[in-house]
């Protein structure tokens, strides 16, 4: 593993936990950031050197998040290799699927990639071309937050409470106002305890104790290891 010092602030994910978070799936995660025997990783993930770990970070988890949405949508893995290559060479964007300019720019570079691809005339078919792209990457980089075209923070809750922040608790999620980790007040609840006890307990109003534990168990519902 990585040591203390050379994660904090970048946040740290097992493929496990990064699956459960994107809604995807470990052996994937482990494909695109360390390659498998016969190719090679998408992208070079944070942590790619240490030998014994398969761990990513948030940059990582974010880019992650966005090439499942790409396959989801029946684009190649080459095509997204093509698409990186395009951002990082032609628009200079070292991480294109995480930065504020693929947010901008990313349904023309992906359009760009494709248009070689042999299955990219059955794709087009089926989507209007250039338009899912751009929604596809509109959704895998919506309720993110940016500062100087870097993400920062995702907020994947539609009230916006809940927030991965890397440089917050190594990037689980929390509350944001107060903190506390959404998967310790599920837990709290699992063990019996109603929300509102919960909030008194941890002097959290009742109504983002309630936030926490919807979207923690937003993510059981598509975490295979629950089932």
């Amino acid at each position: 593993m990585p040591l203390d010092h050379e994660i904090f602030g970048e946040g740290v994910y097992t493929p496990q936990q990064a699956a459960r978070l994107i809604g995807g799936s470990a052996v994937d995660i482990i494909r695109w950031t360390r390659g498998t025997s016969s190719s090679e990783p998408i992208w070079n993930a944070r942590y790619s050197a240490f030998d014994d770990s398969t761990a990513i970070s948030f940059l990582d988890l974010i880019e992650t998040r966005v090439v499942g949405a790409f396959r989801r949508a029946g684009v190649s893995l080459q095509a997204v290799r093509t698409a990186i290559l395009i951002a990082q060479e032609k628009y200079g964007i070292e991480r294109p699927l995480s930065s504020l300019s693929f947010k901008t720019d990313g349904k023309e570079i992906v359009f760009k990639a494709l248009e070689d691809e042999e299955n990219y005339e059955s794709l087009s078919r089926k989507n209007p071309g250039q338009k899912i792209f751009g929604k596809i990457v509109e959704l895998s980089l919506r309720d993110l937050d940016y500062e100087n075209g870097r993400v920062v923070r995702w907020r994947p809750t539609a009230d916006k409470e809940v927030i991965i922040d890397p440089r917050r608790s190594f990037g689980a999620p929390i509350l944001e106002k107060y903190g506390i980790s959404t998967g310790t007040l599920l837990g709290e609840h699992k063990l019996g305890m109603t929300a509102s006890q919960i909030g008194k307990l941890y002097e959290i109003p009742t109504k983002y104790v309630n936030s926490a534990i919807k979207y923690e168990r937003s993510l059981d519902k598509h975490d295979p290891s629950t089932i």
